[in-house]
């Protein structure tokens, strides 16, 4: 049966080992999870090369590769340019000697030759040969010393200078020096400086075997120097003074002066011992390995601060294979990552140094003798092994790709994990199994995040929890696996979504119905669900299936989260409908007014407001113009008339019609009915802001009228008829109420003075005829001007006196006496205007102004007196052709017509005016030319209104804008 996960879990070709996958990865996920059948870690090629005597020694640094003969030759090549080969003989340095050993140093430029006797035991000579030079140099400071070992610094990069050394002995010495090539010292003296830094055979001579100088990373004064004899590992540390403190690294051996450096001492018969240490590039070294009669010791390089520390930790002894004789000695040791080749007289053998066992197996032909050796690139990381009659490059090709499998077996995950790198089969294999460890330990959360991690059956690890009874691990699980999954994946997606909410409002519902609804777990479990809801692949999958998602939610009777989903796929309506079948009114209110949308509040306004009128009503004046109230309208109607709440509707009236300032005459209408029912104290408040002018106001006037007249408020029935423009019947209505405001009203009309005459005149009548005052009667023709005694004689009855009306009819005809005065001033002040203009005209006409030779015309610039000009007051001077183009350019066409046609009347004239009996057209001319003049110059083209006018006017007509972007092109 396929699993529902197949489209994300990735798939091999091969079956899979082990009873453990092949049980938890079910028959869904088939991967080859054996070692792979590839290439070997290690590789041999073997150099094109034939060496013409049997190669006794070889060392190689820095594609630097020296081999020495049996004839006591040294080979030295470039292996950047292999064909380039130096030979340099040493033979008359060992003349009855043989090479003993030869080391560079990690640059490939300093080469020290060490030359004992032919039994091995006694020192002759060590050579120095850098690089630059075939001419190998006797080192006087190292006579009578057998050279064994040599430490070299590892951060010196001089070609001319071997920086400070160490060297050891076969007698348990340790010496510093520094050799220099320098041609300008070479000939007196090589050597920079020597100094014995320590005596490991004083009591008695131990050869040493090896030595190693290694600095502390991040800090270049602190050093850690080892060093072996057959069956010991010493450790030197400490702080030198400075870099360029020579020599160096005395103060390092001092600490061990009176007291015995740390060793480790493994019992041994042999001879000799090797030292290895691998470093990674351009990093410093790890891990080391000593090779002894007891095996293989390995471990990894700490750094402590005290000096009888221990620098070496997770220590392990390697045991030879059993397939090696105790008898036979390894000649060499090459230290890897993960691995050792060894190299016997007859065979190479690469084995793990984390589990001991041998993964590589290689026999040198016989042709090319016994083996002599083995030497590794320290900067390239290239092995070599040389035969008596051949050379042999190993290449290491991941030797990392089991390792993972190595530390899996040992139980060491984090290792294991770490060493898979980015193979997702290889992880899932390791986390597989840690996470079945955690399962049977019952850590049920831990194994749930790493099954979910893995390639294994979906079905079968949700089956195992399910099984256990954990849902709390099942929910994790879950979740993991929810978060590998791609939105691509809907149906898996779809399935983990749902069952994680199933687990999430079961635990809830459990809760509620246990009386632990307020419980912190209650609490933190509703948080979790929210958290898990905000996800955007949750989001996503809830919004896909909302009806699936909502059936689920009431099924548990989770109202709280079942609103909670319907917000977040902003399902307000749905949200809505919930609240208020619950009658949970405040809080879908709540939810409106920050959620809704418009159409959500003409949907629900109406159940809210037969509840809560009054925050419903304070929710629509929240929202504003979002909201129209027009739309609203019958709601709030019906609201009035079926359940009250009148108070609250007219608040949000009063709130459209002031703030927000609406215009529609319904909303108008509304207010106004609502007034004249719950304050028609309110109504002539109202009316006097909406104005007086019919066609303004926002509502009936007819309907007004109506509602003011139905409720007795005959003041706003005044300003109605007022606004109606029927000012008759509302003074007649006004001066049954009060004279003041008859006599407002009649002041209305301010621009038809007979109406407000006649107004005026009937509110006098009314004073005369019904309060018969006669002194109120004299105190109306005071206060309106258009009336006077005469208009209101007829008024008064018979029997009433003239002495009464004595003081207002001289006051009247004083008032016409002033008025002939003040007409008569008026005339004789226009008389004497008059005089002054005609006085100004005959002056004008004797003005005259100056003009000089030297006066340019003002548009053309050219002399004045070169042709006919026009002179203005102003001062300015035009030629008569350039005024006349240059007025002509802005006036109208009806204009320009003109002077076309008054022009050719003038040349009609020229033409005839020598025709006999023709003398009566010189008058005709000269009108013509005074008409010309008159449109051409009768106002300064700068200073005139014509040109002012014209300020608009475009540069580029629009006839001739074609044209013109025509020639631009």
């Amino acid at each position: 049966m396929a699993t529902i996960f197949d489209q994300y879990e990735t798939q091999g070709h091969g079956g899979a080992s082990g009873s453990l996958s092949q049980v938890l990865l079910g028959t869904t996920t088939f991967m080859n999870l054996k070692l792979e059948d590839e290439a070997a870690i290690f590789s041999k090629l073997r150099v094109n090369y034939a060496p013409p005597h049997p190669i006794t020694h070889l060392a190689v640094n820095n594609n630097h590769l020296v081999l020495a003969l049996g004839n006591k030759t040294l080979i030295r090549i470039n292996l950047l340019q292999p064909n380039k080969q130096e030979e340099v003989d040493i033979s008359k340095f060992a003349l009855q000697a043989r090479i003993y050993n030869i080391f560079l140093d990690p640059t490939g430029e300093h080469l020290l030759i060490s030359i004992s006797c032919k039994h091995g035991k006694t020192s002759v000579d060590t050579l120095y040969l850098p690089w630059q030079t075939n001419k190998p140099k006797s080192t006087n400071r190292l006579k009578g010393h057998l050279i064994t070992s040599v430490g070299w610094g590892m951060k010196n990069q001089s070609e001319t200078s071997t920086g400070p050394i160490l060297v050891a002995t076969n007698k348990g010495i340790i010496m510093e020096i520094e050799l220099t090539s320098d041609e300008r010292l070479f000939n007196s003296n090589h050597e920079q400086y020597y100094k014995q830094v320590f005596d490991l055979g004083k009591d008695s001579p131990v050869p040493i075997t090896a030595l190693e100088c290694l600095t502390c990373p991040g800090d270049d004064l602190m050093y850690l120097v080892l060093c072996t004899t057959p069956d010991k590992l010493y450790q030197f540390s400490g702080h030198v003074k400075g870099i360029d403190e020579r020599p160096l690294f005395s103060t390092i051996f001092n600490n061990y002066l009176g007291v015995p450096p740390r060793f480790l001492e493994l019992p041994s018969k042999w001879k000799l011992s090797r030292l290895q240490l691998y470093r990674s590039s351009n990093s410093h070294p790890k891990h080391f390995a000593w090779l002894t009669e007891q095996g293989i010791y390995t471990g990894d390089i700490v750094w402590n601060v005290g000096v009888q520390e221990d620098m070496t930790a997770n220590k392990t002894l390697l045991t030879y294979p059993e397939s090696v004789s105790p008898d036979a000695q390894p000649c060499g040791m090459i230290l890897t990552e993960f691995h050792v080749l060894i190299v016997w007289l007859d065979k190479v053998r690469g084995m793990c140094i984390l589990n001991n066992q041998v993964v590589f197996e290689d026999i040198i032909p016989e042709e090319c003798g016994r083996i002599m050796g083995l030497s590794q690139d320290k900067e390239k990381g290239t092995i070599w092994v040389y035969a008596e009659r051949g050379v042999f490059k190993y290449k290491v090709d991941r030797e990392g790709r089991n390792v993972w499998r190595i530390y899996l077996d040992q139980g060491n995950y984090h290792l294991a994990k770490r060493h898979c790198g980015d193979d997702t089969a290889q992880l899932s294999v390791v986390l597989l199994q840690e996470a079945q460890d955690l399962f049977q330990k019952k850590e049920f959360i831990k194994s749930a995040k790493l099954f979910a991690k893995t390639l294994t059956s979906f079905e079968a690890i949700s089956l195992k929890f399910v099984e256990a009874n954990e849902e709390e691990a099942l929910m994790i699980y879950l979740r993991e696996k929810l978060d590998g999954l791609k939105v691509s994946e809907q149906t898996q997606v779809t399935l983990v979504v749902m069952w994680v909410l199933e687990l999430y409002l079961k635990k809830l519902g459990h809760l509620r119905d246990s009386g632990n609804g307020n419980s912190a777990e209650y609490n933190n479990t509703d948080e979790a669900l929210k958290s898990f809801l905000k996800d955007n692949k949750v989001r996503q999958c809830v919004t896909n299936n909302s009806n699936a998602v909502y059936d689920l939610l009431s099924s548990h009777d989770d109202q709280e989260n079942f609103v909670t989903v319907a917000l977040m796929l902003k399902d307000y309506d749905r949200v809505l409908r919930h609240l208020l079948s619950r009658g949970k009114h405040m809080e879908a209110l709540n939810i409106m007014t920050s959620q809704g949308s418009e159409q959500l509040f003409y949907q629900h306004i109406p159940a809210l407001l037969q509840v809560i009128p009054k925050p419903t009503v304070d929710a629509l004046i929240t929202q504003g113009r979002r909201l129209n109230p027009t739309k609203l309208l019958p709601t709030l109607v019906h609201c009035h008339t079926a359940h009250g709440h009148s108070s609250d509707i007219l608040k949000y009236l009063e709130y459209c019609v002031d703030k927000l300032e609406v215009t529609d005459q319904v909303i108008h209408n509304f207010l106004i009915t609502l007034y004249a029912s719950q304050s028609p104290e309110k109504l002539l408040t109202y009316l006097k802001l909406q104005g007086d002018d019919s066609r303004s106001v926002c509502y009936d006037v007819k309907f007004a009228l109506r509602e003011c007249m139905s409720v007795g408020e005959e003041r706003a029935c005044v300003h109605i008829l007022t606004t109606m423009g029927l000012y008759q019947e509302a003074v007649e209505l006004a001066l049954k109420l009060d004279t003041s405001l008859a006599k407002a009203t009649a002041n209305r009309p301010k621009h038809d003075q007979d109406m407000r005459k006649k107004l005026w005149l009937m509110i006098a009548a009314h004073v005369v005829q019904e309060e018969q005052d006669v002194a109120r009667a004299m105190e109306v023709i005071q206060e309106c001007d258009l009336i006077k005694i005469e208009d209101i004689l007829p008024f008064f009855p018979d029997f009433v006196t003239i002495d009464q009306f004595k003081d207002a009819i001289c006051n009247s005809l004083q008032k016409y006496n002033e008025h002939i005065d003040d007409l008569k001033h008026e005339m004789d002040d226009a008389s004497k205007a008059a005089e002054n203009i005609r006085k100004d005209i005959q002056k004008f006409k004797q003005k005259y102004s100056y003009v000089h030779a030297q006066d340019r015309c003002c548009e053309c610039n050219y002399p004045l007196l070169t042709n006919p000009f026009y002179l203005f007051p102003c001062s300015h001077k035009f030629h008569q052709d350039c005024l006349f183009d240059a007025v002509t350019a802005y006036m109208s066409d009806a204009k320009l017509k003109k002077i076309q046609e008054l022009k050719g009347k003038l040349l009609t004239i020229s033409n005839e005016e020598n025709v006999p009996g023709n003398a009566g057209l010189w008058g005709d001319r000269d009108q013509l030319r005074q008409e010309i003049d008159s449109i051409v110059a009768g106002e300064c083209l700068y200073c005139g209104d014509h040109i002012v006018s014209n300020l608009d006017t475009q540069f580029i007509k629009d006839s001739e804008w074609d044209a013109l972007m025509a020639e631009w092109q």
